[in-house]
Order: structure tokens, then sequence, then C-alpha cells
């Protein structure tokens, strides 16, 4: 029988899905699955939005000073996907998630970019 010689290149097309989009991504919460599957939800965090602000009147009919506030306490976790990994894929996934943060490291800041902080 003769062996299938393979070739020495092969392209990868990429589309976008029909729910394609870029989340903020400030942690992960999840497990194995009973097929131990590992199960991960990606999430952001931020300080919960109030329910209700209670807020003064002046006279002329500015808004005023905050008199009441209500709603949770606490950080909010806005679960944003939730992702299904073989092992292999796992790892294969941690190992490129490393050597990116690697780079990020050891390159220079685009000029103008400040990632969200604070001046």
């Amino acid at each position: 029988m003769a062996e299938t010689k393979l070739p020495p290149t092969i392209s990868f097309f990429h589309e976008k899905g029909n729910f394609f989009r870029v989340i903020h991504v400030d942690g992960a919460i999840g497990g194995l699955t009973p097929t131990r599957d590992i199960f991960m939800s990606l999430y952001s965090q931020r300080v919960a939005i109030p329910r209700i602000i209670e807020q003064r009147l002046s006279i002329e009919g500015k808004v005023g000073e905050e008199v009441k506030r209500e709603g949770k306490n606490g950080i909010f976790r806005e679960l944003e996907v939730g992702v299904v990994l073989t092992p292999t894929t796992a790892r294969q996934i941690a190992q490129w998630l490393i050597q990116q943060a690697a780079l990020a490291e050891q390159s220079a800041p685009i000029v103008g970019a400040n990632k969200g902080k604070l001046q």
C-alpha cells in the first residue's frame, strides 16, 4: 500500500461567527464537566450598579447632592461567555497565553495607549 504524502503547508481560513464579540475579561470560574472536559466562564467585574439613587433638587431644578442609594453592595461579576475545552486544548491555550503575556511584558507600549489606567 502506498504511503500518503502530506502537503508541505496547510491554509486556515478565519471567519467571525454570528455571535462574535470582543469582551473584557477580569477572570474565570469553572471546573470539570462530568465528561472530564473543562468548563470555564469568563467574567468582567465592577462595583455593583445602584438600583436607585435619590438626589436633592435645587429651587432652580438642578440635581444636587446624593441623599440615598439602594442596591447591592460588593463586587458584581458579569459572566460574559462559557467555554468548554478538552484538557489538551486547555494546555495549548494556556501555553499561548503565557507566550503572549511574555511578549507584552517585553515590548514597549504603543504611544498613546494607556490601557484604561488613570493618568
